[in-house]
């Protein structure tokens, strides 16, 4: 028997970090320090996704390129328009989403386009990483009870 794919919003971080396009690019990095991430989803004044900027992006498109970050915003640099996921869509559909568009992180939306969520390659691992963690303990244990009803 198989089972249910597990959906997107089972594995999204609800607390979303964000940044509205007009904000400067020092704005930006700053907001990214405070919360401890390498990526914020642009939004509007209704929280929906406009967009992506990653700290790769300010790392390529302005300190390579020698640009004033105070001179430039998050809308000169972000990437648009911005790919999502809905709340019900299977891992599989979302995963075959971020490698056809080669993106990492798929912002989740509800019906109404508000930004409820995000997924990222990393969360996914971390989920793969205990479903496979789950795995080899039931090996084991599986092992240790057959060692210990076939010794008596």
């Amino acid at each position: 028997m198989r089972t249910r794919s597990m959906k997107v919003i089972d594995m999204a971080v609800h607390e979303v970090a964000t940044i509205t396009a007009d904000q400067s690019i020092c704005a930006c990095a700053l907001q990214m320090r405070l919360d401890h991430v390498g990526s914020l989803v642009v939004v509007d004044e209704n929280q929906t996704p406009l967009g992506m900027i990653t700290d790769r992006d300010i790392a390529i498109e302005v300190v390579a390129r020698k640009l004033n970050p105070e001179q430039l915003t998050v809308k000169d640099i972000m990437t648009s328009p911005v790919v999502t996921a809905t709340p019900n869509e299977s891992m599989v559909v979302a995963l075959a989403r971020m490698r056809e568009f080669g993106v990492r992180r798929l912002p989740i939306v509800d019906e109404q386009g508000k930004l409820v969520g995000v997924i990222s390659n990393s969360n996914l691992v971390e989920e793969l990483s205990g479903l496979l963690d789950s795995l080899v303990r039931n090996i084991h244990s599986s092992k240790t009870r057959e060692v210990a009803l076939r010794s008596e």
